[in-house]
This record gives structure tokens, sequence and C-alpha cells, in this order.
């Protein structure tokens, strides 16, 4: 075997310097990512664990190079130009020899390898034919010199500094001989942000949240799965854009509306062949518990230690099936919590809901929460075997087993918990708490006649159409990542949100219902999701499209999670001066918006009943 030269490495570096950016690599980095040759206006799936690693190559002069494998996909589309990016950005078009050696300054070729055969490999590993190569590239011939010996990364930071680069860091700037942001930042954001600053890349591809096959059923390729139908789309997608806002849900609602047959169908239509039972009633990511009116604590849930019977934990259906998502985590795992308000949930659940409140991301934009079961409990290696059949020797089941024995049992990315709650007399009210902290969708059903033909829905998909997580993977945990990803409109976001809200606790001043930081964050987090899904149909998010959108968000933000809090009697509603609170919330609203009528519906209950709330 045998490698390139650092001489020839230092020359190509300063080959590209006028014409290869940041962002010129992290396109490269896309178009390998696309395992495919490259198609106009079709989504693509990207692993970005291929970009994140092939990035630290570029970028990272240490002599240790990290390795990154959290799973995640992002989906690009690239437009009818793509193949012109390369011979656009500047004065001069990049030498494709200088772009291969720095791509492969570090690889092992065979030792017959010609030059040839080197920008050969490249067009394939890059998906761009050797026709595309000529028309974007300059393919002025370049020596590559080749040794037997790998050079270090410090010979090469050496040779570097000799013709003026900055190498005091690790972390190298294509361009400038600066330094950039580390390569496995840009796993945080879909928008690769290190890379995707500035809006002249977005002539070339668009970079989305999520896959619009899958959304919008609007893919022109075969080869893309994820699929599913519009009229199916259009049917979820409340339920999806709340899910991607927070992955905690209260369907609501009148007995028999289906609230926890929601829950089974997206299970079926997400469940791998792997998971899937031989007589198709239980999806093996779908988890049903009937929650009893004597729960009281978390033991029910979560489990307990017991001295009985040689003593241990007593793990529970949930901590097994929480384990089984941690093992699978490219599938959406759903748990029902059937008739959720039976028992008092701020007693019962509020180990998950403090849990919830602590996702943050790791150094690699990971994921992460506190424990809900403590780590101490883990370390009976037979119970690890016979509880959450931990005995195989893969990979992935030895880093799950060692995150349980010195993390705990955490939240995985890949959980969502949806509760199934009426609100009757023999039923427990919410505490703000609660509602705080999930996003409530309502479901009293539609026209009756509308059950005939829906019996037979809940089957599994064909392997090619299994929606993929994906669809529902939060993009974001915070308010502070979606103004990261959408920078052009940041200061709007960070104007007209925080505006609105503040109009909302103006209307409800003197009541307990005003609302503060957690449900600004979730309405940021909201707004970027449905951002995110007219950027996948191809929308502009201009300055005209932008209000429209965060008119959108703000209704169904003060449905699901502020007007679930109110309730009272006329004196609640009535402040000095005969003013109706219900009243002045209501003219925030055009008469079209789901809050309003809501509101309508609310005020009416109030003057017939002298009580009112959100719920029926």
């Amino acid at each position: 075997m045998k490698y390139i030269d650092v001489k020839t490495v230092v020359e190509s570096y300063k080959g590209f310097q006028d014409c290869m950016t940041n962002k010129s690599w992290g396109y490269l980095a896309l178009l390998k990512g696309c395992n495919d040759s490259i198609c106009p206006l079709v989504p693509y799936e990207v692993n970005m664990d291929v970009v994140s690693n092939f990035l630290e190559g570029i970028f990272n002069l240490s002599q240790a190079k990290r390795q990154y494998d959290g799973g995640r996909s992002l989906y690009v589309v690239f437009s009818n130009k793509w193949e012109h990016y390369f011979n656009d950005q500047g004065r001069y078009s990049p030498n494709i020899y200088d772009v291969a050696v720095w791509a492969y300054r570090r690889k092992a070729f065979p030792d017959d390898i010609t030059e040839e055969e080197v920008i050969n490999d490249f067009a394939k590993e890059f998906n761009m034919p050797f026709s595309i190569i000529k028309e974007s590239f300059n393919t002025q011939r370049k020596i590559i010199s080749f040794t037997n010996t790998l050079y270090s990364e410090a010979t090469l930071k050496s040779e570097l500094g000799r013709i003026g680069v900055d190498v005091s860091r690790n972390n190298i700037d294509a361009k400038k001989g600066g330094v950039v942001a580390s390569p496995g930042e840009i796993s945080r954001g879909p928008f690769v942000q290190t890379l995707y600053a500035g809006l002249d890349i977005t002539d070339y591809v668009l970079i989305l949240q999520s896959n619009y096959s899958t959304l919008y059923g609007n893919s022109t390729s075969n080869t893309l799965q994820d699929k599913v139908t519009s009229s199916t789309s259009s049917l979820y997608r409340p339920f999806i854009t709340a899910i991607k806002s927070k992955p905690f849900l209260l369907l609501a609602g009148i007995s028999g509306t289906g609230k926890s047959r929601i829950v089974r169908e997206l299970a079926f239509m997400t469940c791998p062949k792997e998971l899937q039972d031989e007589d198709g009633t239980t999806p093996g990511n779908y988890c049903m518990i009937e929650v009893k009116p004597n729960w009281h604590d978390s033991t029910e849930l979560l489990g307990y230690y017991s001295s009985f019977n040689g003593g241990g934990y007593r793990f529970t259906k949930f901590d097994r099936f929480v384990v089984k998502a941690w093992l699978n985590p490219k599938v959406p795992f759903f748990v029902c919590l059937d008739e959720m308000n039976l028992a008092p949930v701020e007693q019962y659940f509020a180990e998950f809901l403090s849990v919830l409140e602590t996702r943050s991301r790791d150094k690699r934009g990971d994921v992460v929460t506190g424990a809900l079961v403590d780590k101490q409990y883990f370390k009976d290696d037979t119970k690890m075997t016979t509880e959450f059949g931990l005995d195989k020797g893969d990979e992935w089941t030895i880093k799950v087993r060692s995150d349980l024995v010195n993390k705990g049992l955490t939240l995985p990315p890949n959980l969502i918990v949806i509760g199934t709650v009426n609100m009757d007399d023999t039923t427990y009210q919410f505490s703000r708490k609660v509602i705080d902290r999930a996003m409530t969708i309502e479901m009293n059903g539609g026209e009756l006649n509308q059950m005939f033909g829906n019996s037979n829905s809940l089957k599994y998909r064909s392997d090619e159409d299994v929606v993929k997580l994906g669809m529902f993977k939060a993009p974001y945990i915070n308010a502070d990542e979606v103004i990261e990803c959408y920078q052009s409109q940041a200061q709007i976001i960070k104007e007209k949100l925080p505006e609105k809200l503040e109009a909302v606790n103006t209307a409800l001043k003197d009541t307990p219902f005003q609302v503060s930081y957690r449900v600004l964050n979730e309405l940021v987090i909201y707004l970027g999701a449905l951002m995110d899904e007219a950027t996948a149909k191809g929308e502009a998010i201009d300055d005209d499209a932008l209000p429209a959108l965060i008119d959108q968000a703000m209704d169904k933000i003060t449905l699901m999670k502020i007007l679930p809090r109110i309730e009272g009697d006329e004196d609640m509603f009535r402040r000095s001066g005969g003013t109706n609170v219900l009243k002045t919330l209501q003219a925030l609203f055009s008469e079209d918006t789901d809050s309003y009528r809501k509101l309508e519906e609310m005020a009416d209950r109030l003057n017939r009943t002298g009580f009112t709330r959100f719920w029926p």
C-alpha cells in the first residue's frame, strides 16, 4: 500500500485556497453521503455520520480523528444547477487533482494506483460522473507523488506552517487557514450550520429537516423509501408536527373517538419487519399501558426496589420497553398511556415530567436526559439478561448496557409518549405543570358515517413503505437551535413571538393562567417545525410567508398549551369594568383560526352555565 506524499498534500492546499471554501467541502460531503447518482429535484437521505467523519478528515489536523456514529440523517434536494456549484464560487474553478489529493490525503492506495484512477475513484465516491467532473472542475493534470509511509499530522502542520498557514489549533479553515467549528457540530443542526451560513448554497441544494416524500408524497424518485400517500400525510400531520415539537402528547376527547387507535396506527406505519409480530395485532414498537385509579406514585410505571425474594429492583413493562427503544435507535417507539387521568398524573408521572425537561445535547450533538431509574439498579448481570435481553455481543447492545450501568435508564430520543384522556366526573383534572410539559390535541370525532371503511387500517406496511424515524424526530430541543438554523429570520422571530405572547398575557392579566418562558420556547420550536415543512415543499420562507407561519404557530400553541390551562367561573373571567377575559383573548385571533372557535365555545359555555374550561 502507498500514500500521497506530504509535499503533494501541501501543494494541493495551496491550489484550492482561492476557490474551495468550508461550504464547498460541506457540499462535497453531502454529495458523498447521497450514495447514488445525483438527480435534480429528488430527495436523498444523507447519513450525518458519513458527512461528519469525512469533514473530520478535511478540517481536523490532530493525529486522533473522532468517529461519529449518532445515526442521524438529513434530507437534501439538489436543484437543476447542482453540478455548477464548484465553478460558480469564485474567479477560478478548483483543480480536481488538488481537491482529490486533500480529500484522500490519508487514504491507503494499491501500489499500482495511477493518477487517473485516483480521479475516477473520486468521481464514483462523490457521485459525480466524469462528465460532470469536467464541467465542474479544472481538470488540468497535476503530479501526485506517492510514498510508502503515511506522514504524521504533526508533519503536515509543520509543512503548512512553512507556507504561512495558522496551525496553532487543530481545526483548519479550508480557505483562510483559520479555525472552524468542530465537524461534529454540524450533526446538531439539520441545516449544517457551520457550512450552511450564507444563502448562496441554497441555489444548488436545499437541506431539509425531514423527508418530504414521507410528509407530502410528491417524490419523483422510486429509489427513496419512507413513502406514504399525501392523504395519509394530511391525516397525521397535526400529530407529527406536535411530536416533532415535543415527544409527549395528550389526546383529549370523549370516549370512542379513536384516541388510542391513532397511537397504534402510528406504530403500525413505522414498524420494520424485524419488529412485527406474526399475528399482526401488536407492533413491536408499541406499548399500551393502562393507567389504574390507584396509581398515586411512580412504582407501577417505573418500578421499585423490594427486599423480598432475594431483593432487587422490580422493573416494569415500561422500563423494558424504554430499553427496547434504546436497542432500536432508528425506529420510533410509541407508548400509549390509556385513560391517563384516571389517576393524578402529576403524582405517578412526576419523574417522567421532570426528566423530559432535562433534555440537552452532549458534545456530539446527541440528545441526552437525566435518569428515570437510577444506575445502581442495573448492576445485576443476570437481570440485565433476563429482563432486557442484553446478552448479545454486538457493539450497540454493549453500548446500551454500558450506558444503563453508568447513567441509568434515560429517555431515548426515539421514544414518543402519548396519553389518552377523557374529561368527565370519573377523572382527574390536569395541573398546569402537566399541561405546560405536553402538547394537547383535542379529538372529538367527526361524522359518525366516517367509521365505515376504517376497520382494516391497522396493518403493517411493506418494507419500502415503512415510515422512518426522521418523520417524527424532534429537530430542535430549544428555541436557540431554531434561531441558529434560521438566522435570516431570527430577528423577526425574536421580536414577533414574544410580542404575541405578551399580548396573551395582557389579556390574561389578574388570572393565574399567564404563560412564561416554557411556552415561548415551545412556540419557537413549533414554528421551526412549520418552517421545515414549508421548506420541504419548496416554499420560500420570505418576509411575506413568515408572518402567516407565525400566526399559524401561535394559533396551534394557544390551542395546545394555553387554552387547556384556563378554567373558572364568571368572577374569574370578569375584570373590573366588566371586561370579559375570554373575549379580549379571542380578539387576538382571526375568525378562521382554531383558537378563535375554541374561545367562542368556551365563552358560550360560560354564559350558559356560569363556568367554563377548555375540556368538553
